[in-house]
């Protein structure tokens, strides 16, 4: 009775012990010191893609790897060899990558113990990443484009290599660190980047910020930075990228000189032309308009009439060119000062327009740098021009006034407006306004609506003549 409870226990774990080796991800071998074998596990059919008889007649075990992975009748260095990986072709004649272990063992009749595992996906995963990696990489590099991970609690940074070469290490030689990105933060910017990074980390969310950094090799660089951070209950980790963008900042730095010596040489052809003109063409015109009044005051009816209306046109002709004249380099804003130079010319469009516009100066310094009061004035007559040239607007609100050491122009229509889309291409009327208030130091921001008017708001520094 004994004897057929130990068979039957014996057989129960002889089948458990088959199955878990049916489903382990594992093929295990055992062979003598020739390397025949001795045991064979059932489940190398899944790995091998052969038939445990086929296994058996193939006699050794190097036949089944394609070579000996240890000398025949040699002992295992060391009792154990671990992570051989191997390459074989199995029983589809597909090639399968086998993580090997062997070792020194005795049993089943064997000496040397094989458990071979299938990476053969695993391998494929990893170069596929090593690949997305190494794209990954010269793309960062494309685009002067870094990397950098910071785990808050421990302190540890790691800068991609494309960070150690904006922030001047080109030779990696230097040890990542929080405190290392900090000094080489251009002095001007670092309390404001700290800030930043700060509060991104307090609120758990990103930041984005401009700075400029200076390296290593002691070169200024311009940097544009965005990071992300992470917590959980307590600061975790800021993941972000930094990219170099110092030869865009200097592109855009040579392109904003050039728009201001262009309007600068603009605003001085214009001044040329008008000394070209020269107010003797006005003076002319009104020297014979006046003539010509005197003769039709001399002569008869009818001659009166025909001088009358000469003198009429004459007086016409004066009055276009001064308004010729002023629109190319308006002399009245320095003979009327800033302020009566705008309520002058709100004045002279409201009447040939038949616009109402409605003016408040107060406030403005009757001395003011020249190039502040012109480009205040021109930023003026382009905003109103647009008023009363597109926007179909019968009425608009023009205020002139100061505050602190600033100057606040704005301008208002109720007209047809326009949407952002439109915005986005900027007539040139647009950007010539920015520009101007941009050269000047000063701040331009439109907003409109469809519909719901424009609004024009100008803030610029105050600089005495």
């Amino acid at each position: 009775m004994d004897d057929t409870v130990s068979a039957a226990a014996l057989r129960e774990s002889e089948e458990l012990h088959r199955i878990t080796l049916l489903n382990m991800s594992d093929a295990v071998f055992i062979t003598d010191d020739a390397g025949t074998f001795t045991y064979i596990c059932p489940n190398c059919d899944v790995l091998f893609a052969r038939s445990d008889e086929e296994v058996r007649g193939m006699g050794r075990i190097s036949h089944l790897l394609g070579r000996d992975l240890v000398p025949p009748g040699a002992p295992v260095p060391d009792g154990e060899v671990r992570n051989i990986e191997h390459e074989i072709v199995n029983g589809r004649g597909e090639r399968r990558v086998m993580l090997v272990h062997i070792k020194q063992v005795s049993i089943k009749g064997g000496t040397i113990l094989y458990v071979c595992r299938d990476i053969t996906d695993r391998k494929a995963a990893e170069l596929a990443l090593r690949r997305n990696e190494e794209r990954l990489a010269l793309a960062l590099e494309a685009a002067s484009m870094g990397t950098w991970d910071w785990q808050v609690p421990t302190g540890e940074m790691t800068w991609s290599p494309e960070t150690h070469r904006l922030l001047g290490d080109f030779g990696g030689t230097r040890r990542p660190s929080f405190d290392a990105f900090m000094e080489r933060l251009h002095p001007a910017d670092r309390e404001r980047v700290s800030r930043v990074m700060n509060d991104a980390m307090d609120r758990v969310s990103s930041y984005e910020t401009e700075f400029r950094v200076v390296g290593y090799d002691s070169v200024e660089r311009w940097v544009l930075g965005k990071g992300r951070a992470l917590q959980n209950g307590v600061p975790l980790r800021m993941l972000g990228v930094f990219v170099d963008f110092t030869d865009r900042n200097r592109v855009e730095r040579e392109l904003r000189d050039l728009g201001g010596r262009l309007l600068t040489a603009h605003d001085r052809e214009r001044l040329r032309i008008r000394d070209d003109l020269s107010e003797k063409a006005v003076q002319d015109a009104d020297e014979l308009a006046a003539e010509l009044d005197g003769l039709r005051q001399q002569g008869g009816a009818a001659a009166a009439a025909q001088i009358g209306r000469l003198a009429g046109r004459a007086a016409e002709i004066g009055r276009r060119l001064h308004r010729v004249l002023d629109e190319i380099h308006p002399a009245r804003v320095t003979g009327l000062g800033l302020g009566g130079a705008v309520r002058a010319l709100c004045r002279e469009l409201s009447e040939a327009h038949r616009v109402d516009i409605n003016v408040d100066v107060a406030g403005v310094p009757d001395q003011l740098d020249p190039d502040i009061a012109l480009g205040l004035y021109r930023i003026a007559q382009e905003a109103l021009q647009n008023v009363v040239g597109h926007s179909g607007a019968t009425r608009a609100i023009v205020t002139l006034t100061s505050a602190g050491a600033e100057l606040f122009l704005t301008v208002v229509d109720g007209g047809r407006g326009f949407d952002d889309a439109a915005r986005t291409g900027d007539t040139i009327g647009l950007m010539t306004m920015r520009e101007r208030a941009r050269l000047l130091g000063g701040q331009l921001i439109v907003t409109s609506k469809p519909r719901g008017g424009t609004r024009v708001e100008v803030r610029m520094p105050i600089r005495p003549s």
